[in-house]
């Protein structure tokens, strides 16, 4: 969690109406070390945010957004670590370990000034209960009490800080879903303007920010349709930050100098399913795929991110074992041999008959790595005779159609803290639309073994690899980092020196 910035009001910097003669002199060596307050940093997004709403966010962009426009009750830090955030302390469980009490912070102002309620917090709580079932699956209701909120548990003593740290669970005025048009939260950020059409997003300081005001005026963040334009608006010093890559031609280099930081491998890129081919999308067709791929290939797709190849939606911080080099490769013989024996039931998938199938997948034209990497699924269909063809539609066309479950298969990713088991599982078989990880969580604790066994059978989703966020930012931008879900920490931006 970042430390607290010192608080700026809109009549400038705080304490200058305060400042005295006799605190003169300590008050001037205090701001000499102190970021300076203003300018404007300008970056880009992983892909289009299709929704301003915590608990409709699914990709990186979006939980990007939603750290910065809203607030949790807690935070998780650079090494994994759970903080109070709008609350004040670790939740307290009383002598059964069935209530969990979450003291709230006092006087926390939301965008339009409105100040924070424990209501507030009961209703954004109770919606993530009914529109993301397994995150707060522990819990059976939330009800305002004394200082803050009581959580009633399901089973005794669980942990729920971890879980109200996901960007799912932050906390919005009335529990209201936040539209497009005026998202209102707590956070850092207020949305001063968003062009879905010109990929545009325009986010400004909060001066009433309850951890003190941003030290940058104005976020100015973008998305492409192509792998080089991010690139060529660094190179060319219109941009302070970029997520893909320091210049756009071999031996170039960017106007500014500029130095490279990078997160954990936090990001899992899988293939998820659709209802299109229902009969033919079946664990047989899922589990060939699986062992047909050759997750090798996929490091080349990176401008240089760290990279690990996965069969499990598990990072290795979480306990998941590193594949080997058969584990990269695949096995498509074993694969087909898996086809053959399901094309006994599954007459699409007899071998005389799956020559002529021909899936389709579906990618975000606003994720052009997503295209590349859905190239290397093709090829693993190939080597198990399937055809197929790639259709890259707007990020918000791809969220609705595979809502609807209008497609083959499609390129997908979830972000989330490294080291935390329970959300990955939670969220890897939300994401195919299996419950068995929420009925897990309503009677206890996920049994690694029980989900590996299975997610192995079931494959709601089909992991590829998780990959880190590497950004190249000019150097006098400081404050630049992660959180442990590979979320930048675009809050705590500032210019070295002056701003420009």
């Amino acid at each position: 969690m970042r430390a607290p910035r010192a608080r700026r009001t809109r009549a400038g910097a705080i304490g200058v109406r305060a400042v005295v003669a006799l605190a003169g002199f300590a008050a001037l060596a205090r701001a000499e070390s102190r970021p300076p307050y203003g300018g404007e940093v300008r970056g880009s997004l992983l892909g289009a945010p299709v929704t301003f709403d915590p608990v409709a966010a699914q990709s990186h962009p979006e939980i990007t957004v939603i750290g910065l426009v809203f607030d949790t009750l807690y935070a998780i830090g650079a090494d994994g670590s759970v903080e109070p955030h709008l609350a004040v302390g670790p939740p307290v469980l009383d002598a059964a370990r069935t209530t969990a009490h979450v003291a709230l912070r006092h006087g926390v102002a939301f965008h339009d000034q409105a100040v924070m309620t424990a209501a507030d917090v009961v209703d954004s709580l109770e919606r993530v209960r009914g529109r993301v079932g397994w995150l707060l699956a522990a819990v059976a209701s939330v009800r305002a009490a004394g200082d803050g909120v009581d959580l009633a548990l399901r089973a005794p003593g669980v942990d729920v800080a971890p879980l109200l740290a996901l960007p799912q669970t932050a906390i919005t005025r009335r529990g209201q879903p936040p539209t497009l048009a005026r998202p209102i939260g707590s956070g850092p950020f207020a949305v001063d303007s968003f062009d879905a059409v010109a990929h545009h997003l325009v986010l400004r300081a909060f001066d009433d920010h309850f951890a003190g005001r941003p030290y940058i005026d104005r976020l100015d963040l973008g998305w492409y349709d192509t792998p080089d334009g991010e690139v060529r608006r660094f190179e060319t010093g219109e941009a302070e930050l970029s997520a893909r890559g320091m210049a756009a031609f071999a031996g170039a280099r960017p106007k500014h100098a500029a130095s490279p930081i990078e997160s954990a491998a936090a990001l899992l890129v899988f293939i998820g399913f659709g209802r299109h081919h229902a009969a033919v999308i079946e664990p047989a067709l899922r589990q060939a795929l699986d062992l047909a791929l050759d997750r090798g290939a996929l490091a080349t797709i990176t401008t240089g991110e760290h990279t690990e190849p996965t069969r499990l939606p598990l990072p290795s911080q979480a306990g998941a074992p590193a594949l080997d080099a058969a584990g990269r490769s695949g096995d498509p013989d074993q694969a087909r041999e898996l086809l053959a024996v399901a094309g006994a039931h599954v007459a699409p998938l007899a071998a005389d008959r799956r020559r002529g199938l021909s899936l389709s997948i579906l990618v975000d034209q606003t994720r052009p790595d997503d295209r590349e990497i859905a190239l290397r699924v093709s090829r693993g269909l190939h080597r198990l005779e399937i055809g197929s063809t790639i259709e890259a539609v707007p990020a918000p066309v791809l969220r609705d159609r595979v809502a609807r479950g209008d497609c083959d298969l499609w390129i997908g990713q979830i972000a989330a803290p490294v080291g935390i088991a329970a959300v990955w599982w939670g969220a890897a078989f939300a994401a195919g639309n299996n419950d068995w990880a929420r009925r897990q969580l309503q009677v206890g604790a996920i049994d690694p073994a029980a989900a590996a066994a299975e997610f192995s059978r079931a494959l709601p989703i089909v992991p590829l690899m998780f990959r880190s966020l590497l950004i190249w930012h000019r150097n006098e931008v400081h404050g630049l980092g992660f959180d442990a879900s590979g979320r930048p920490a675009l809050a705590d931006l500032y210019w070295f020196k002056a701003p420009p």
